[in-house]
């Protein structure tokens, strides 16, 4: 049995998300308008871009020279706490950590403009699985996130267990993330394989464990490209062992 873990958005999931579209903010204020905290769509757009920007400043002041990760659900509650009030009629919230996760769950619905599997993924999934192997996720997102969008997607089933950034306040490519998988499920870094899209995430924070990677170029960039940041990689890390699958093809790791 071998064990592989995977990097998620850019690797099985073809995701796009943005925030430049005006609906998203005339929901969300209205949503928080509900409960009595007004803004207009423009003031709650400026509001969570600068909350959003100051918790990544705290939590990197409290962990500093850590690939820190941040909970988005801080940003939403002191979108709640600091909101300018309105005095009347309102809804109550009376389970406040299930009001975040409700409100976390639909801004990033709002924003999400496609999320899809890649071409072969289900199916090098199951074929991984069927061979007796391990799979497991090591994916920089919050848990919300990940959770609605491998169901989207039908990735759930595949996966024996998940490591997400945000549960842990820490993202690739930290190696004490990688570490904390590979300790956890009594790993040989020898028998493990780390497939992802992005050289300065997912291969650095392999080869910082001692973990052979494949990288999967679903962005379809130049070769030449790549190369020149796995050099740079390799320098820091000469045994580092990896291959290049330029086709994007997850199917290439099982060499189908």
């Amino acid at each position: 049995m071998k064990t592989y873990i995977f990097d998620l958005y850019g690797t099985l999931i073809d995701i796009h998300t943005e925030l430049q579209n005006d609906k998203i903010w005339k929901t969300l204020s209205d949503m928080y308008a509900c409960y009595g905290a007004i803004y207009t769509p423009e003031e709650f757009k400026q509001a969570y871009l600068k909350f959003d920007q100051e918790e990544w400043e705290r939590v990197e002041a409290i962990h500093p020279g850590t690939y820190v990760d941040i909970q988005f659900k801080n940003v939403f509650q002191r979108l709640y706490d600091e909101a300018p009030r309105r005095e009347g009629d309102r809804l109550a919230i009376r389970d406040f950590d299930t009001w975040l996760l409700f409100v976390e769950t639909e801004f990033r619905r709002l924003t999400r403009v496609r999320c899809k599997p890649y071409k072969n993924t289900v199916r090098a999934l199951q074929m991984l699985k069927e061979e007796g192997n391990q799979v497991i996720l090591l994916s920089n997102a919050q848990r919300s996130f990940v959770i609605v969008e491998m169901g989207i997607c039908g990735l759930t089933p595949y996966f024996d267990d998940m490591y997400i950034s945000a549960d842990y306040g820490m993202r690739k490519p930290e190696k004490a993330f990688m570490q904390k998988l590979l300790d956890d499920n009594a790993l040989n870094a020898s028998n493990c394989v780390m497939i992802g899209n992005e050289v300065a995430s997912d291969m650095q924070v392999a080869a910082s464990c001692g973990i052979p990677g494949v990288l999967l170029n679903t962005a379809h960039r130049k070769e030449k490209e790549i190369q020149k940041e796995l050099k740079e990689i390799e320098r820091e890390y000469p045994e580092f062992q990896y291959q290049i699958i330029l086709s994007g093809d997850i199917l290439e790791i099982a060499g189908k």
